[in-house]
C-alpha cells in the first residue's frame, strides 16, 4: 500500500495576525521540521496564496523557505487552487479563473520555479463540471475531490484505479477517501499505532490510501497529532508518495462522471441534491442574504471602469470578500461565528463602497441594506439561541461529525 497524504493549509483574509502566529508555531513550522527529519517522506500540499502572503507579512519567511526546500527535494508536491479560497462552483467562471491565476502568480513569486503544480485542489473540494472545465483548460493534469462525488455514496471508488473524466479525458480524477481522512480530522489516530492497526490487512495490498485533510490538524486543531506523521515516517510503512506519483504507480484506468459535491457533503444531502450545504443551503436565510450581497458586489465592481478612483482597492476587496469562510461560519452545520460572518460581509460591502461615486445610488443603498441585514440576523440568531438550535439539529442528524475542531482564540478556518 502507498499512502498519498494530501494536506491543505489556509487562513482567510480576515484572519488576525495573532492567530496566524499561533497556527504557524503550532503547525506550519512543525510540519516543516517533521518532513525535514524524514527525507523519504512524501506529501502533496496545497497552500492558498493568501496564506503565503500572510506568512511573509508577519515574518514567517522561514516557513516559505522550508516548504521550498522540501519541494526542491521532492518531498512536497504543490497543487494549484484559488487565491482567497472561494467556492468555485458558486461564483462566475470569470472570477474563478481570476482567483486561480492570482494563486499561481503569487505562490510562484515566493516559491519560485519549484511551484509547478500538476494537480488542482478546488477549495473545500467543491466540485462541478464547470470546475473540471476550468482545471482542464488551465493545464492541470489532475483534480482532487471527495469520494462522495462517485455516485453520491461512500465506498464506491476503487483504491487501485486511476479515474479519468468522460468530458475531459486528459484530466485524471482522484477521489479522496473519507473514513480515514475523517479519523485523522477528528483525532482518532493521534499516533501511528491506531492508524496502522486500522489499516491492518491492507498494508500488503497493491492499493493506495488517499487521505485529505486540513494541514492544521497536525498540531493546531489536534495538539500533538504530528506524532502520527513522525511515527509513520519512522516506521517506513505504509510507503508514502505524492498524488502525482500515483499516476505512475497504478496502471488500471477507468472513466468516471463525478457529481457536484464537497468534502463536507453527506449522503443524505447528496440524495436531496444539496452538493454544497455548508455554503449555500436551500432555505437558509443567512446564506440567501450573503449570496445576494455577493452577487451584487461582483456585478457592481465588474461594471466600474478600471480607471475609476478606488477601483484597485475595490477589486482587491472583492477578491478577498469571495472567501468561503463567511458562508461556512453562517451555516450552523455545525460551524457558527458571528465575527466571521460580519467580517466577510464587510469585505464585500467595502468593495462596493470604495467605488461609490461610480455606483448607482439605489444599488449602493441596496448593498448597505444587505450588509445591515446580514449583521442583524447573525446577531439575532446568536442572542436567541437559533444558531445553537440549528447546530444541534445538524449534529443529531449527522453523528459522523464526532467533534468540532478546536481553533485558537479567535476565528480560524
Amino acid at each position: 500500500m502507498y499512502w498519498a497524504n494530501f494536506l491543505h493549509i489556509y487562513q482567510p483574509p480576515t484572519q488576525t495576525e495573532a492567530i496566524v502566529r499561533k497556527v504557524t508555531e503550532e503547525c506550519y513550522r512543525v510540519l516543516v521540521r517533521v518532513l525535514e527529519a524524514a527525507p523519504r517522506a512524501r506529501i502533496t500540499l496545497n497552500i492558498n496564496a493568501v496564506l503565503t502572503e500572510q506568512l511573509v507579512r508577519y515574518g514567517f519567511s522561514d516557513v516559505i523557505d522550508g516548504l521550498k526546500r522540501l519541494a526542491e527535494m521532492g518531498q512536497i508536491e504543490f497543487t494549484g487552487s484559488a487565491m482567497y479560497h472561494p467556492i468555485l462552483p458558486l461564483i462566475p467562471e470569470e472570477e474563478a479563473v481570476r482567483q486561480i491565476k492570482l494563486n499561481t502568480e503569487v505562490n510562484r513569486r515566493y516559491f519560485g520555479e519549484v511551484y509547478r503544480p500538476q494537480g488542482f485542489f478546488p477549495p473545500e473540494m467543491c466540485y462541478s463540471t464547470g470546475v473540471a472545465k476550468i482545471a482542464a483548460e488551465t493545464g492541470f493534469r489532475w483534480i482532487i475531490m471527495d469520494e462522495i462525488a462517485f455516485g453520491g455514496r461512500l465506498g464506491q471508488s476503487r483504491d487501485d484505479t486511476i479515474y479519468r473524466l468522460d468530458e475531459y479525458p486528459d484530466l485524471a480524477v482522484f477521489f479522496k477517501e473519507r473514513p480515514f481522512s475523517a479519523g485523522i480530522t477528528y483525532g482518532n489516530y493521534p499516533s501511528a499505532g491506531p492508524f496502522l492497526e486500522a489499516l491492518k490487512g491492507k498494508l500488503a495490498a497493491d492499493t493506495y490510501l488517499l487521505t485529505g485533510t486540513d494541514g492544521e490538524v497536525y498540531g493546531h486543531h489536534r495538539p500533538g497529532q504530528e506524532r502520527l506523521l513522525q511515527e509513520v515516517f519512522e516506521a517506513r510503512g505504509p510507503q508514502t508518495c505524492t498524488v502525482s506519483e500515483l499516476l505512475r504507480l497504478f496502471k488500471r484506468r477507468e472513466k468516471a462522471s463525478p457529481l457536484p459535491s464537497s468534502w463536507s457533503t453527506w449522503e443524505d444531502e447528496m440524495a436531496q441534491g444539496i452538493p454544497y450545504p455548508q455554503w449555500d443551503y436551500p432555505g437558509h436565510e443567512l446564506h440567501r442574504l450573503q449570496w445576494q450581497l455577493t452577487r451584487l458586489a461582483i456585478g457592481l465592481v465588474k461594471d466600474v471602469p478600471q480607471g475609476t478612483a478606488g477601483y484597485a482597492g475595490a477589486r482587491r476587496l472583492l477578491d478577498e470578500g469571495l472567501h468561503s469562510c463567511q458562508y461556512w461560519w453562517a451555516s450552523c452545520r455545525p460551524w457558527w461565528d458571528t465575527g466571521m460572518i460580519e467580517w466577510g460581509a464587510r469585505k464585500l460591502f467595502d468593495a462596493v463602497s470604495s467605488v461609490r461615486e461610480a455606483v448607482p445610488p439605489d444599488q449602493l443603498q441596496q448593498a448597505s441594506a444587505l450588509f445591515d441585514s446580514i449583521v442583524a440576523m447573525a446577531r439575532r440568531w446568536q442572542e436567541t439561541g437559533e444558531a445553537n438550535r440549528r447546530k444541534e439539529e445538524y449534529l443529531t442528524q449527522h453523528r459522523e461529525v464526532s467533534s468540532e475542531l478546536t481553533f485558537g482564540k479567535g476565528p480560524s478556518s
